[in-house]
């Protein structure tokens, strides 16, 4: 009997577990669109403004660039996701690395001081980005079981 209690217990707590898993992956999934619909437009804004301006500075170009790929990745992460690809994981692992490492770019222009300020600013993402590597990482099949597990078949 307590063995039978035990098991709808540990069914209980893993359903929760899983529900809070897929909640936390709808969110990035929505996260990711948002960051890529303002990445799409810092670089749109960016080019209209180099194309009024007579200067063009290298860093700006390369700010330009690495700010689409990122929305590119953030935008094919969030379609898998929202999909339920089987290349989601690795969409959305990227994307969260690429939150990790967003100043990464400014290393090829040897700015270690200004890598390391702009890096301390923005800890609050490095920290959504390790939490969101431990969030897919985790297997995960779907927080609604479609056959019982072999525990509840031998309470009944």
């Amino acid at each position: 009997m307590e063995e039978c209690e035990g098991n709808a217990m540990r069914q209980i707590i893993k359903g929760f577990a899983l529900l809070a898993l897929a909640i936390c992956r709808q969110v990035y999934c929505w996260t990711f669109l948002i960051g890529s619909y303002f990445g799409f437009r810092y670089v749109y804004r960016s080019i209209r403004g180099l194309m009024q301006s007579p200067l063009v500075d290298t860093g700006h170009i390369v700010s330009i660039t690495s700010n689409a790929i990122y929305s590119v990745v953030w935008v094919i992460a969030w379609w898998m996701i929202l999909r339920k690809k089987p290349a989601a994981k690795r969409w959305a692992i990227a994307a969260n690395l690429i939150l990790i490492f967003t100043y990464l770019p400014v290393l090829m222009f040897g700015n270690w001081r200004g890598f390391l300020k702009l890096e301390l600013d923005w800890w609050q993402f490095i920290l959504i980005g390790i939490f969101g590597i431990i969030i897919f990482s985790v297997p995960y099949h779907g927080w609604r079981l479609r056959e019982p597990l072999k525990g509840a078949q031998a309470e009944h």
